[in-house]
């Protein structure tokens, strides 16, 4: 009798104890959260700098999600990629965060709302076998923090999801609403992203979520405004004046964030004949440690397309052609936070850049991109044929070449021992700019690229080389978190052929040893027996 009494309470026991236990794990999961992440940017997690973001919380942030439901493909997982990646959020918020998902569509009271918010029907395409309705669909979310408001108005990517909320929560948390400023030359034939369609106006929008965006003309007597933090070069077509040069200088001795893309040959596809540009750079950027050489980098087996006319019998039809007069440059450092993310980059009509071997001690130089070991360099190129880089020509030189080099550190003015050029009007300078010359600068950043043809090709860059130059390195960890499918460069002919044999005879190379094996060893048995 004792025994059963014993055992029945021991059977009470056990049951207490473990409904204490998932009591306990449920009070301690609800206030703490845990993720194993085994990819290798943690691409399934938030990044550290996030999770900063919400804990900064103080008061109730209501997040508002308006997604209409039952979307087809492309976007039939965006609704629950979205309320996930929220959850994730609310679960770091200690409390502070709610999340109202509402699917706002035909009811016109919060269809209304929702347009109160910033978040604006889209039209879409709804298909079934036998036809084609074209809906108005909601895909936004709302975050209200106290007063204050961010939207993101509509949610048609998932890939940087976690960056858009990001830079949402540091605009709600920021106690000024001031964007950094970003300037970019003009006066030498650059091109105008204030105006630029295509590419660059996919780059354009994308900056203005982050940062303001001026036009910086050079040469005449006021230089670079002072609320410009970053200034690009982008693609001067027209020698730069020194009074021009001069400004760059004074800039950089701020502690400026200057970015150089500088192309040498530009391309007249239609005459396929290339056009030397002479920019005039050459010497402010060799007192700075960098060379652009006038050469043009080639690449046969890594490169981008490009659509030639060709002609068929009687017609003449565009074509897309491997052209390696575009190569993909897939040697990226990855100690470097500006490229970091990123698996190759496209520089149409690239020159060679060079770090100069003896850099100033307080200047750091890295090269941060590169072409392949494959890649050639071409001098004295007469032609943009693409038959006429299908073999490999007398004088080029086959290696690797760096086409992204950056630089940090302290300079002294390359016109410390001459006077300051007059502008370009010829106007007369006053005693106050020879008061505010800089001789000796602050700690600064210097960017220089060998394609200004890169820019519009690669939007992901110019995005993180932003935030690098803005020294706002916590977003480029965030941005660089994307799922990608890592892909294999090509291999050389002769490895290829090995691995082809492999694949035909290796399975049965391997079959008949182990049955070999297996022969010698029964014999063996066979002998002592």
């Amino acid at each position: 009798m004792n025994s059963r009494r014993s055992l029945a309470l021991n059977s009470w026991m056990q049951m207490i104890f473990v409904l204490c236990i998932i009591i306990c794990v449920n009070i301690l999961s609800s206030r703490h959260f845990l993720r194993l992440d085994v990819t290798d940017d943690k691409v399934q997690s938030l990044d550290i700098s996030t999770r900063a973001l919400v804990w900064k919380l103080d008061k109730p942030l209501n997040v508002k999600v308006y997604f209409t439901e039952g979307l087809q493909a492309p976007y039939n997982n965006h609704r629950g990629a979205l309320v996930g990646k929220l959850e994730e959020l609310r679960a770091y918020s200690q409390g502070w965060m709610t999340i109202e998902v509402i699917d706002p569509t035909n009811l016109k009271e919060l269809e209304e709302e929702a347009k109160r918010f910033g978040i604006a029907p889209i039209d879409y395409r709804f298909r079934d076998q036998n036809s084609t309705e074209l809906r108005k669909v909601f895909m936004g979310v709302a975050l209200v923090y106290g007063d204050k408001q961010e939207v993101l108005p509509m949610v048609t990517q998932i890939e940087t999801l976690e960056y858009d909320l990001a830079r949402a929560l540091r605009l709600l948390l920021s106690p000024e609403r001031t964007k950094p400023t970003i300037g970019f030359v003009t006066g030498h034939q650059e091109p105008n992203l204030l105006q630029a369609s295509g590419p660059l106006a996919t780059l354009r929008e994308r900056l203005l979520e982050s940062y303001e965006i001026v036009e910086v003309p050079l040469g005449g007597v006021e230089g670079v405004p002072n609320n410009v933090d970053v200034l690009w070069e982008i693609g001067p077509q027209e020698p730069l004046s020194p009074r021009a040069l001069y400004q760059l200088d004074q800039f950089l001795l701020r502690g400026g964030s200057l970015g150089v893309f500088l192309t040498n040959s530009k391309a007249d596809m239609r005459s396929l004949k290339p056009q030397n540009l002479f920019h005039g750079l050459e010497p402010l950027l060799g007192h700075y440690g960098v060379r652009v050489n006038r050469d043009l980098l080639v690449d046969r087996v890594n490169n981008g397309r490009m659509t030639f006319p060709i002609r068929y019998g009687d017609t003449v039809r565009p074509v897309q052609l491997n052209y390696p007069l575009i190569p993909k440059l897939t040697r990226v450092n990855p100690s470097v936070p500006a490229v970091k993310g990123i698996d190759s980059m496209l520089a149409p009509f690239a020159s060679s850049v060079q770090l100069s071997e003896q850099l100033s001690t307080d200047v750091s130089g890295d090269v941060w991109v590169s072409t392949s070991e494959r890649a050639g360099t071409l001098r004295g190129v007469t032609t943009l044929d693409p038959k006429a880089f299908q073999m490999v020509s007398p004088g080029e030189e086959i290696g690797s070449r760096a086409v992204i080099v950056g630089l940090s550190g302290v300079w002294s003015s390359y016109f410390a021992k001459n006077e300051i050029p007059k502008p370009v009007t010829g106007e007369a300078l006053g005693t106050y700019e020879e008061s505010e010359r800089l001789r000796e600068g602050a700690t600064a950043r210097l960017m220089v690229a060998g394609s200004a043809d890169m820019v519009a090709n690669n939007v992901a860059f110019m995005l993180n080389l932003a935030d690098w130059m803005a020294q706002d390195e916590a977003l480029i960890n965030i941005r660089s978190k994307v799922l990608r499918v890592n892909t294999f460069e090509p291999l050389e002919s002769g490895t290829l052929f090995q691995y082809r044999l492999f694949n035909l005879f290796g399975g049965t190379a391997i079959l008949l040893m182990m049955v070999g094996i297996r022969w010698t060893l029964r014999r063996k048995v066979w002998g002592r027996a």
